[in-house]
Formats: C-alpha cells, structure tokens, sequence
C-alpha cells in the first residue's frame, strides 16, 4: 500500500496564492509538512537570500465557509452578502502568520456547471501578536469572551467584523487582505 498525502483546500489555495505572489527568482518556496502532527504550522515560506542564508516564516490557515443570512425584517438592519464564521482558537507559538481564508460563490444565481477556479476567497493574514490580539479582545456585548467570531463583506473593498466586537464598531479588516499584506512576509 501506498501512502496518500492529502492538503486541505484552503490551505493549497493559501500555498498556490503564496507562490505566484512571492517569486521564485527572488529565493522564495512555499513548503507543506508532510507530518499532519505539525502542529500549528499548516505552510512555511523559506526565503534564501543571495548570500546563502534562509529565513522560514510559518504560517497557520484557519477557514470557514461562507454562509447566507435570511433578508431582515427591518430596513434599517445591515446585511452583507457574505459571512464567515470561525470558532475561536488558541494562537500557536509556531506560526509567525495566522491566515483566516472564507470560500465564497461570487455569482449566487449561477446554475451552470463552474470549475474551482470560480470559487473566490477572502483570507485576511495576521501576525501571531496581532492575532493575539484580536482574540483577547474578542468579546460578547456583555464583555465574556465570545466562542466563535466572524467578517461580512459584500465585495472585498469592505470586510467588517460583525461578530466578535464587544462594542459593535463595525471594524474594517480589508487591509488585512492577503493581497494588500503579503510584502510583510518578504520584510521578515
């Protein structure tokens, strides 16, 4: 028998995304573990410089679905096409990077066949402190630490934390965009 090694979607998109962002000819390789008991360390960006030196920067994938609410019964509540749910998670001391990546179907009325490459997604990249964070100050409205949190968005202009935020501020988290933060990876 043959073994079988498997990645999981989210994390291959986050690794397939890492290489075309962060090139080749400038020393950079995205590396998979092959041991699944690597824990918290889901993807390595080692980067070896001209003089023969290497920096590995970890990286931890946590994803969600995205899910769809009912329309509100009110007109002045404010909905977004598209919502992420995470369960709230201990940061790993090994990841340098914690990558939160959302799957989402851009066209909702398509009823012909598609290919993954359809699909979109929305992965918002942290620091481990910033992550920390986050997670501490991720709270109910009554202040007690909040067991799942999550972003809204109807485009990736704009992607609000709508659970998670004890004082409801509708925070902005599209400068988080793996897109807009990557050159952070370069920098460590």
């Amino acid at each position: 028998m043959e073994p079988v090694f498997t990645l999981q979607w989210p994390e291959f998109v986050i690794a397939q995304r890492l290489q075309s962002l962060l090139s080749r000819k400038d020393g950079y390789s995205v590396l998979v573990p092959l041991s699944r008991q690597e824990k918290g360390i889901d993807l390595a960006v080692l980067h070896r410089s001209r003089t023969g030196t290497s920096v590995t920067t970890t990286i931890q994938v946590k994803a969600s679905r995205t899910y769809l609410h009912a329309p509100p019964k009110r007109k002045d509540t404010i909905r977004f096409r598209f919502n992420t749910w995470f369960n709230r998670f201990d940061v790993p001391d090994r990841a340098d990077y914690v990558i939160l990546f959302g799957m989402y179907a851009p066209d909702l009325a398509q009823t012909t066949r598609v290919s993954a490459t359809w699909y979109k997604d929305c992965s918002l990249i942290f620091t481990r402190d910033e992550m920390r964070q986050f997670m501490a100050n991720c709270r109910t409205v009554s202040g007690e630490p909040d067991r799942m949190f999550g972003f809204g968005f109807n485009d990736l202009s704009r992607i609000v934390l709508n659970r998670g935020d004890m004082n409801r501020s509708r925070k902005d988290y599209a400068d988080h965009l793996l897109e807009r933060r990557y050159k952070d990876l370069m920098k460590k």
